[in-house]
């Protein structure tokens, strides 16, 4: 009876939780919607981890011996829908593995799952064990000699792999993690649902409750420990774009703010993704000097740079200089001896790399900064391994989000490391102690439809409900079809390429419109015509403006500038393309000749969206929170709505629809009249952007219907 109940407990596996008893799969809890097909499949692999399951006897097991079907089309298309559903992919499996022409095995390593125990060979003479040990000398000179070259060559770590587990699963956002000097403590900040804002906590490794240190009514975030353990220093945010450094007991006890920063903190309280990386404070050595990321403007153009900031009076010095037309620096992170500082340096969007630089005691900079990396790729994260040698990063370099690691000097190899899990961001190594720990996010935001008319205003329905997240929705001119973007493969986590995906109004038939494999495209608009359809892409390294038949075709290359080239619109008569550009070192509105030509700047007082009037008289744009209105023809800015934080709008026959964030209800702004509006309550979690209905019927939204992180553990990192 035992041993049946063992067999029936739940897998798990990184974030997923395969009950075989009900023949659910679950991802942080939330059910999957797979076949029972692809269940079975999994179900084998799961009773054989390690194994190879043969084809055979998956044809035997799914389908009795009177059945005919396709067997091999069969197999691989419940295989498909199963990696899909993991979000593996089948040329760099985490989970399922391809065996050629013979089955399948399941990888990823399972808590207390059973070894094969090894045959016991026959006694052998005193001659076969002399020319056994000879045998076993050559091999042990060669494996060694493999493994110093694969050491130096810099190939993919070939050691088992490190399996994370949950130090954190609290409901909410665990993020920003830093450990203790000893590494037996963890401060993180604790977003908790109806409970914000987010707070700083201190846990210790291994069971127990986190200690709660901060009670302000504002979001403190981004902790890091003191070399002492005395002191955790953290950021407060004071509003959207300004934040407080702070410093409090490590025990708990009274906080002292040592002074003020220029950062978004709307975009790190609404957990989305920052200009810039973490970590964003390191301490010194010696404890007298805190770095951290400062804006040159409190707003969301701000170029971060890296600041020395004194412990004792809180005065500020600049440490580096990044170039105007980048995001800045950050992901801070001081080698164990404190005499080397390395961060990165995002250039474009989600596009950075790392750099290093000496320091002197005083912590200023002795010599320029050196670049490590070369890839132009994701990085969301940064740490010194415990000797000093190496730095440790989160990288999209491959197909997905995995960890790296890389010599902390100029022209070293990185090597991908063999630590499993999902998404992991947020990467800090213990001083000491030999342990690992990450912050992976999960979030699963669809696109939803909400009704503006009639006895049914407010009703909202979930359009394309997957595991995949969906962004960006857009409709066509008729109404007849929606533009939005998604990930290339079915999964809710970080993904290394995004697409442009067409469907139904009704969100039926969805059918992906670009592949440019690693690379990401987003943020589609239809042009009048419905003929074809504007996007952004990243393709080239940095982000530009491209433009797509609405059936499908190959998609043409419009901007060609070194800057960053973002949320494209098309005007009314569709000869000319809208996008915001950081050509000038802060994102303004620019326009194009739709079929491509030389670029004009139309803003200086900042924009991100954009959109034509229905007339095609004027152009509406956000500038930091605010809406406001230019002449397309040329002439002054004039503020049309004053808002508290960043608001999604849609400019329509009747007048501007917008999000009002503080009551979660949908508005309508008279533009004649300056009268607003209530149209429909919106309730969840909304995100950047809405469509309106040609018909102002309807809108489409994205939506997010479960997010959180959690702390994630490894022991033993070497």
């Amino acid at each position: 009876m035992e041993a049946v109940n063992q067999e029936a407990r739940p897998f798990q596996f990184g974030a997923f939780e395969l009950d075989p008893h009900s023949g659910e799969l679950r991802k942080h809890g939330i059910r999957l919607k797979l076949q029972p097909q692809p269940l079975q499949i999994l179900s084998m692999l799961l009773e054989r981890p390690g194994e190879a399951v043969t084809r055979e006897e998956i044809q035997k097991r799914l389908w009795p011996d009177n059945t005919y079907v396709d067997f091999e089309n069969a197999i691989n298309s419940a295989v498909r829908k199963l990696r899909d559903a993991l979000g593996d992919i089948a040329e760099n499996p985490r989970f399922i593995e391809t065996l050629s022409r013979r089955g399948y095995r399941f990888i990823y390593p399972l808590p207390g799952a059973r070894r094969a125990l090894p045959v016991t060979p026959p006694k052998a003479s005193r001659e076969q064990h002399r020319i056994g040990w000879a045998a076993l000398s050559v091999c042990v000179g060669l494996a060694a000699t493999v493994g110093l070259w694969i050491a130096n060559s810099g190939n993919e770590a070939t050691a088992p792999p490190a399996v994370p587990v949950p130090l954190t699963s609290y409901p909410g956002y665990q993020l920003f993690p830093t450990f203790s000097p000893e590494g037996t403590r963890v401060a993180f900040s604790w977003d908790e649902p109806g409970k914000r804002p987010s707070s700083i906590y201190v846990k210790m490794i291994g069971p127990g409750e986190p200690v709660r240190l901060t009670t302000s009514p504002n979001w403190d975030f981004a902790p890091a420990w003191s070399p002492d353990g005395r002191s955790i220093a953290f950021l407060r945010a004071l509003d959207d774009y300004r934040a407080s450094v702070m410093v409090i007991p490590a025990m708990g006890g009274q906080e002292r703010k040592l002074t003020r920063i220029a950062f978004n903190t709307f975009d790190a309280v609404m957990h989305w993704r920052l200009n810039v990386p973490p970590p964003y404070l390191a301490w010194s050595a010696d404890g007298k000097w805190l770095l951290a990321v400062d804006g040159d403007t409190p707003d969301y153009n701000e170029t971060y740079h890296i600041i020395r900031i004194s412990t004792e009076t809180g005065g500020k010095r600049p440490l580096t200089a990044p170039p105007g037309t980048t995001s800045g620096d950050g992901s801070l992170a001081l080698s164990p001896d404190g005499k080397t500082l390395a961060f990165t340096r995002t250039l474009t969007s989600s596009v950075s790399d790392i750099y290093v630089v000496p320091l002197s005691r005083e912590l200023l900079p002795t010599g320029n900064p050196q670049q490590v990396t070369f890839d132009r790729k994701e990085i969301d994260g940064l740490a010194w391994t415990e000797d000093g040698r190496a730095l440790v990063f989160p990288s999209t370099r491959g197909t997905r989000l995995e960890l790296w690691r890389v010599p902390a000097k100029p022209l070293g190899k990185p090597v991908r490391l063999t630590v499993t899990g999902d998404d992991p961001v947020d990467v800090q190594i213990s001083p000491q102690g030999h342990r690992l720990i990450y912050s992976p996010v999960f979030e699963n935001t669809n696109i939803w439809r909400v009704s503006l008319r009639g006895g049914q205003t407010g009703q909202a329905t979930n359009l394309i409900p997957s595991t995949r997240s969906e962004f960006h929705p857009r409709y066509s001119p008729d109404g007849r079809r929606i533009a939005f973007e998604a990930p290339t493969g079915v999964n809710s986590g970080f993904s290394a390429s995004e697409a442009i995906w067409v469907a139904n109004s009704n969100g039926s038939n969805p059918v992906q419109l670009t592949s440019f494999g690693n690379a990401w495209a987003g943020s589609p608009r239809w042009s009048p015509d419905g003929q074809k359809i504007a996007f952004d892409c990243n393709a080239a390294g940095n982000w530009d403006i491209y433009v797509i038949n609405s059936e499908g075709g190959k998609p043409v290359r419009l901007t060609m500038s070194l800057a960053d080239d973002t949320k494209p619109s098309w005007s009314r008569d569709g000869k000319r393309i809208y996008f915001s550009s950081n050509r000038t070192g802060t994102f303004q509105i620019w326009k194009i000749p739709a079929g491509g030509g030389k670029g004009s700047q139309l803003t200086k007082n900042g924009g991100m969206v954009a959109f034509e009037s229905t007339d095609g008289g004027s152009l509406y744009y956000s500038a930091g929170a605010d809406l406001w209105r230019i002449p397309v023809s040329g002439g002054s800015a004039t503020r049309i709505l004053e808002c508290p934080v960043v608001t999604p709008f849609a400019p329509a026959k009747h007048g501007i629809y917008f999000l009002d964030r503080r009551d979660a209800h949908l508005k309508l702004l008279d533009l004649k009249t300056h009268a607003i509006k209530t149209i429909a309550p919106v309730a969840g979690q909304v995100r950047d952007e809405i469509s309106i209905s040609p018909d102002e019927q309807w809108m489409v939204y994205e939506k997010t219907n479960y997010a959180g992180s959690e702390l994630m553990l490894v022991e033993n990192f070497r």
